[in-house]
């Protein structure tokens, strides 16, 4: 009898969706590309000391997750929320990014 693999099965049945400001963006599951990407531009960012080329890094990354999304509805957000976006689109759950905030703030 043949074994077969089904990949398809094995996907990741997780759909997931950024909301900011009403609208609805879904976030695409990471691919070995998209990890590859994400884990390049993380270590060329490791010695960059601006701090506006790391952020401009981090739309992009976000932008190549979330590919719906416009690049100007990202510039809007505070540090905070980039962020916790940068965290969601890494696979962190939602709860604890809010729990970690809650914490750092002394709620």
């Amino acid at each position: 009898m043949a074994k077969i693999l089904n990949l398809d099965k094995l996907s990741s049945n997780d759909e997931r969706e950024l909301n900011i400001g009403g609208n609805a963006y879904p976030v695409k599951p990471m691919s070995v590309e998209d990890f590859i990407e994400t884990t390049l531009t993380a270590e060329r960012l490791e010695g960059e000391k601006s701090i506006a080329k790391q952020i401009q890094a981090t739309v992009k990354l976000i932008k190549r997750s979330v590919p719906t999304i416009d690049e100007q509805t990202l510039l809007q957000l505070s540090l905070e929320q980039l962020r916790a976006v940068t965290a969601f689109v890494r696979g962190e759950d939602p709860a604890d990014i809010v729990e970690e905030r809650e914490a750092g703030s002394g709620n």
